[in-house]
């Protein structure tokens, strides 16, 4: 019951942050809102598809390829949007805390890997490694970014608090409100309005 309800408000709050992108985007002629209204159509796609894993009997295995695919496109246009909005510096600085970002990510798939398959987890691994790397190197370099930080910071917490939902997801099992999974599902729901906020931010329009 708890599970149902999660899931039906992160729908409805991605679908409806989708909207607000795309009619940004269609306003604007802007790429970056269109990377992010992928963004969130993607994640929505795959919400979607984990409801019919649960629901469908006989057909989930094929519907869990869909909901990989994807996240993982939700994953490769946040990283874009990263990109667009926030263009790596001509001048090139050699910092190793950025690295950080990818070790972290790779070692976390590996963990993954007991209870996952190796090939989706090293996937994930690589994608969300490549936005922490991202992120991290423009943080380091805020006095460039001040603008686009605020939309940095929300990739980085975002892909940080998919790490700890998956955790959760491994180790804590009821379906009730006070399981950990549900708390933290929650706050990424409620941060995913925020992206609209960081982006509004960082482009100019």
């Amino acid at each position: 019951m708890v599970e149902s309800i999660d899931n039906a408000i992160q729908i409805a709050v991605l679908v409806a942050c989708t909207a607000f992108a795309v009619n940004r985007a269609l306003k604007y002629d802007s790429r970056s809102w269109t990377l992010l209204a992928l963004f969130f159509g993607n994640f929505a796609i795959d919400d979607l598809y984990l409801v019919l894993c649960i629901q469908t009997v006989g057909s989930s295995a094929a519907l869990e390829v869909v909901s990989e695919l994807s996240w993982y496109a939700a994953y490769i246009f946040l990283y874009l949007l990263i990109r667009q909005v926030a263009p790596p510096l001509t001048r090139k600085e050699k910092r190793v805390l950025p690295w950080l970002g990818p070790v972290f990510s790779l070692g976390m798939a590996v963990f993954f890997m007991q209870w996952g398959s190796y090939a989706s987890n090293l996937i994930y691994g690589i994608l969300i490694g490549l936005v922490l790397f991202t992120a991290l190197r423009r943080i380091l370099d805020r006095e460039h970014y001040r603008k686009q930080l605020f939309l940095v910071i929300c990739a980085m917490v975002f892909c940080l608090l998919e790490y700890a939902l998956w955790i959760m997801s491994c180790y804590f099992k009821e379906d009730a409100i006070t399981n950990p999974y549900y708390i933290i599902d929650i706050l990424i729901t409620a941060g995913f309005p925020l992206f609209i906020f960081a982006t509004r931010k960082a482009v100019v329009e």
